[in-house]
């Protein structure tokens, strides 16, 4: 992928239009209230029983299901962080590459991206835009449907960061 299909928008990724919403998640696949996750506390019942089902994953992967009520037609659930609710740079990493290797199977062209790691971890904004950037430049669309991803970034100061380190990477 070339930096011209990465994007970033204020907002969250439950406001996303995408073919798949990637929402980080503990790798239980658990939405309790003070669970970090990318989908907020109210989370769609569907997506929640099919997490559920699913079960727990390894750390670094990532899941599918249903988008329920929101505006895409999956969510990628990534597991970047154990239950203790903590992220390291090879967890971001790892889950965000199984995250965009899982879209592609599901043939998704335009993915939809949290900052994963920014809630979840102590390492500074421009590191994790570095790494979130740099795996995203890394995936290969000429074997992917996935043409397009944006991130979407919660504030004026992550934004001015990413935008840095996309003019950098």
């Amino acid at each position: 992928m070339n930096k011209d299909h990465i994007h970033l928008k204020f907002g969250t990724v439950k406001e996303a239009q995408a073919d798949a919403i990637v929402s980080e998640i503990n790798n239980d696949l658990i939405f309790a209230d003070e669970a970090h996750c990318s989908l907020g506390p109210e989370v769609d019942t569907e997506i929640i029983r099919q997490c559920l089902a699913i079960g727990k994953l390894d750390l670094g992967d990532a899941v599918v299901t249903d988008a329920g009520d929101l505006d895409a037609r999956w969510v990628i659930h990534a597991a970047s962080m154990n239950y203790d609710q903590v992220s390291s740079e090879d967890s971001i990493v790892s889950s965000l590459r199984a995250a965009l290797l899982r879209a592609n199977e599901i043939g998704a062209r335009t993915v939809a991206i949290p900052p994963i790691g920014m809630a979840t971890s102590n390492i500074p904004v421009k590191r994790v835009a570095e790494l979130l950037l740099s795996e995203c430049l890394r995936h290969d669309t000429r074997e992917s449907t996935v043409e397009e991803c944006t991130f979407y970034l919660p504030d004026r100061t992550m934004m001015r960061v990413f935008e840095e380190c996309l003019k950098q990477v």
